[in-house]
């Protein structure tokens, strides 16, 4: 059975778990995964928003991002987010991107999934 493209696109950061988690499960099968973030979404790639989400969700959002990042998954923060406004310190392993690099991975994936 060949390998399937997922891509998730996240605009609230409050399902970001679920999609990472979600990620995860399709690296696991030896599936491709890419997740782009934006608006709300994007908050998650920035490091000091993730200690804010441990307290408040009780989750280790870091560490699950840490597990998705060493199987392959793509995380992908939108360059023009202005919700942001003192800018993102990314998380390591995150890289910022466009539109351009969206309709890419889009039109190679076999789904396309936005939460």
């Amino acid at each position: 059975m060949a390998n399937k493209k997922f891509v998730y696109f996240v605009s609230l950061s409050s399902n970001v778990p679920y999609v990472i988690k979600q990620a995860l499960q399709n690296a696991e099968q030896d599936d491709k995964a890419a997740i782009f973030f934006d608006l709300d979404g994007a908050r998650v790639l920035d490091k000091r928003y993730l200690k804010i989400m441990e307290r408040t969700h009780n989750i280790d959002l870091q560490d699950l991002m840490q597990k998705a990042l060493g199987m392959g998954v793509k995380f992908f923060g939108c360059q023009m987010n202005v919700l942001i406004a003192d800018g993102l310190e990314l998380v390591e392993g995150a890289e910022l991107s466009g539109v351009a690099t969206f309709l890419e991975t889009a039109y190679e994936a076999d789904a396309v999934l936005s939460y």
